[in-house]
C-alpha cells in the first residue's frame, strides 16, 4: 500500500523536474530571458506539470485499486463506465489503462460510485 501512495508523488516531483530544466534553457536560449526570470517561469511550470502529474499518477492508483479490490473484469467495466470493454485489457491479471488521461476523471468517478453502491 506504501508503494501506491508514494506513486503520484515520485511521478510528480520527476515530471516536474524535467519541466523545470527544460523551461529553463528554453527561456534562456530561445527567448534570451534573464536567469531570474527563467527561474520563475520555469517554477510555475513545474508546479504546473507537478499537480497534473500528480492527479494522473493518483487517478491511476485509485482506478486500479478498485478494480483488484472487486476483481473487475474487462465487460463489468464497461458496464459500469459505459465504455468498451476492448478500453480495459487486463493481461497477467493487471489492469492496462490504455484509454486517454482526458477519460480517467470518468472512469475514476464511475469506480467510486460503484465503490461507495457497494460499500452500502
Amino acid at each position: 500500500m506504501k508503494k501506491n501512495t508514494l506513486f503520484p508523488v515520485i511521478y510528480g516531483v520527476i515530471s516536474a523536474l524535467i519541466s523545470f530544466i527544460a523551461v529553463i534553457f528554453i527561456c534562456l536560449h530561445s527567448f534570451k530571458l534573464n536567469l531570474q526570470l527563467s527561474i520563475i517561469v520555469a517554477g510555475i511550470f513545474a508546479i504546473f506539470f507537478y499537480v497534473v502529474s500528480y492527479f494522473r499518477g493518483h487517478a491511476s492508483v485509485e482506478i486500479k485499486r478498485i478494480v483488484y479490490k472487486y476483481k473487475l473484469t474487462d465487460q463489468e467495466l464497461a458496464k459500469i463506465t459505459g465504455m468498451k470493454a476492448s478500453d480495459f485489457p487486463i493481461y497477467h491479471n493487471k489492469l492496462q489503462l490504455i484509454l486517454p488521461k482526458r477519460y480517467w476523471p470518468r472512469v475514476l468517478d464511475a469506480l467510486q460510485k460503484y465503490e461507495k453502491e457497494r460499500e452500502n
